[in-house]
């Protein structure tokens, strides 16, 4: 546990403090919702309003409607956000409305820029220009509870297909447990279970040069098939899992609902929560199985960054605030409630992987992961594809049919957006 007072010393640089500035009451922040927000709205928040006198006053929505927000105010023209979180796939339409964050950062040297992977400074940059300051980064991973499959006879995490399905079939147990946890409400998180199946396939959406659309071949329908043969034929996913998102696939494994489930590495430490969980101690982590092995294996890398909106009344002040929560300090406090940091120092800081099993397989999960579209016009291309993997899972069409019905919608999206 790092010290309150070593975290106020040592995150509020001392010139943030003698700036004589117009001061604001509040700063407003908007984000998302993902149950992470804890040291952020709980500690860090506090903390800088005890050391500024500002407080900050969050509105947290579900992505969707962070996205709906953001868009409308922004676009309006008038600006009433101080600080904005968003998401990798925002990059594209949210671009002209964020601040040069190399510009504010060029004042701050201290803060060790260096310090976060290239990867995920990409993440927080569009088109060569930086949006922002990464809090967050995450890729699925597979965290499963080693016991109850050595119970089942399997003393490894699978590492593809086959060996994945067996592990379900042998550890579904119903009523009580199911061999798998997914996010399979038809929102933003489902993509996010279907990826692994997908990129660990070889698929892919589109080419982002040609915009030749791939989700419709033989390695997307074959992904898309196994995803929901796993919920709808071997009957091996939790049934209420059809509603579940974020929220609900931790309380899920803090339950004992599920042997398996491939859901973002920061999630282990919820999982493993001696206070909150009943499975507690009993996870382990390993990245996700490819198709015929390992080596295949491959998801979406995502995660959430800090902006300071173009036109926003008080950047310095929401940097000041952007600076302190992605300190090394603060970062280091993040991790233990439920943040997964991008910072290289705070992840390889030698206590971590001995607390937090998913830190290590989180970074080799990331040498293959690959970021989500971030084009503007991706928002609708995801939400189309969310709808067809929705009724595959509800059995109510084929892979086959429901793809091609998405590369038949995406062909008209393109068109009409003039890009094919």
């Amino acid at each position: 546990m790092i010290g309150r007072r070593v975290l106020l010393g040592s995150a509020l640089a001392a010139p943030m403090l003698a700036r004589a500035r117009s001061k604001p009451e509040k700063l407003v922040f908007v984000g998302d919702n993902g149950p992470w927000h804890w040291c952020l709205v709980e500690e860090v928040a506090p903390a800088f309003e005890k050391a500024t006198g500002i407080k900050i006053d969050f509105t947290l929505l579900p992505i969707d409607a962070l996205s709906a927000r953001l868009k409308a105010e922004l676009n309006s023209g008038t600006v009433g956000i101080d600080v904005i979180q968003w998401t990798a796939p925002f990059a594209g339409w949210l671009s002209p409305h964020l601040e040069d964050h190399e510009k504010l950062l060029a004042k701050y040297p201290e803060f060790d820029w260096d310090d976060f992977l290239p990867s995920v400074r990409e993440m927080a940059s569009y088109k060569g220009k930086v949006l922002g300051i990464p809090y967050r980064v995450t890729a699925s991973i597979l965290n499963y509870q080693k016991q109850v499959l050595a119970d089942a006879g399997i003393d490894k995490a699978p590492e593809n297909w086959d060996e994945f399905l067996t592990a379900c079939k042998a550890t579904t147990t119903p009523p009580k447990r199911y061999g798998l946890g997914i996010w399979g409400r038809q929102g933003p998180a489902i993509l996010g279970g279907f990826s692994p199946f997908l990129r660990g396939n070889g698929g892919d959406y589109f080419d982002p040069e040609t915009w030749e659309i791939l989700i419709n071949n033989d390695k997307g329908v074959e992904a898309l098939e196994y995803y929901g043969d796993l919920m709808t034929k071997y009957k091996v996913v939790v049934p209420d899992a059809i509603t579940w998102e974020f929220d609900e696939i931790v309380a899920g494994g803090q339950n004992d609902r599920y042997a398996m489930t491939l859901t973002l590495a920061p999630y282990g430490t919820l999982l493993n929560d001696a206070k909150l969980s009943q499975t507690a101690g009993h996870w382990a982590w390993a990245v996700p199985p490819g198709h015929h092995s390992v080596a295949e294996s491959c998801t979406s890398m995502g995660g959430w960054t800090f902006s300071v909106p173009k036109n926003g009344k008080n950047q310095e002040w929401a940097f000041d605030f952007i600076r302190m929560a992605c300190s090394k300090e603060w970062m280091q406090r993040s991790l233990e409630r439920g943040n997964a940091p991008p910072r290289v120092s705070v992840l390889n800081e030698p206590s971590v992987a001995d607390r937090f099993g998913w830190a290590p397989v989180l970074a080799a999960t990331m040498k293959t992961a690959k970021l989500e579209p971030r084009d503007p016009i991706w928002p609708s291309m995801d939400l189309q594809l969310r709808s067809a993997v929705s009724a595959v899972l509800l059995g109510e069409k084929s892979a086959k049919v429901a793809l091609d019905g998405v590369a038949a919608d995406w062909r008209r999206t393109l068109k009409r957006a003039g890009l094919k």
